[in-house]
């Protein structure tokens, strides 16, 4: 097998990496910019949080382990809308880059708690506005691609819905319990995987049919 030139690969990828540093640059700016403004240290940008709170290695695992869920599944949205050819099956490429930017606010609302606390707190945008405006958008999505969701294993999206869903009821609604969000994030974690499982197999179908067409 002939071996790639040098300079080859570098036309080839120096403007992606060239776009990923400066995206990445931008955001370093941003976090100094605040930190000088705000009078916070530059380490809290930058630092595990285990390691800024001198927390036990363990604290928070399951919540990593869905936000890297979460990341898988949009990461295989967008893969799989780039392997797709739009000029075959425009639809399919859509269907598959709205289910990613969907899946990828899911997974900055579960990381940085958007509707729970930046939402409320710092944007003085209520929590039920939030939760308005996340069930807009999913019907906006159900209604836009409902043929192509209809052509897939949605009985598995059903269930991953129905998971997540109970888990925001478990979250705002007063139990006759004592509160514990050990329940709420463990039905989380399994609708996360639910979703994740759909995302990768549908995406896996509509690369395969466009494929063969």
């Amino acid at each position: 097998m002939k071996m790639r030139s040098i300079s080859t690969q570098f036309r080839k990828v120096t403007p992606v990496l060239l776009i990923s540093w400066i995206v990445a640059m931008l955001g370093l700016l941003i976090a100094i910019f605040i930190s000088f403004n705000k009078d916070i240290p530059l380490d809290n940008f930058t630092q595990d949080p285990n390691a800024q709170f001198e927390a036990p290695f363990y604290v928070g695992f399951f919540s990593n382990l869905g936000i890297m869920l979460w990341s898988a599944a949009f990461t295989i949205c967008f893969y799989g809308a780039w392997r797709t050819n739009g000029k075959i099956d425009k639809r399919g490429q859509q269907f598959l880059i709205l289910s990613g930017l969907i899946t990828m606010l899911m997974t900055l609302d579960d990381l940085f708690q958007l509707h729970e606390l930046v939402f409320p707190q710092y944007l003085s945008i209520s929590e039920n506005m939030v939760y308005l405006t996340y069930l807009n958008i999913y019907m906006i999505y159900f209604i836009r691609f409902r043929k192509q969701l209809l052509n897939s294993d949605f009985i598995v999206l059903g269930i991953a819905f129905f998971l997540l869903g109970l888990s925001t009821i478990i979250d705002i609604l007063p139990l006759p319990i004592e509160k514990d969000t050990f329940l709420e994030d463990a039905i989380k974690l399994l609708g996360a995987i639910t979703w994740l499982i759909y995302f990768a197999r549908t995406a896996d179908e509509v690369v395969e049919k466009n494929n063969s067409k």
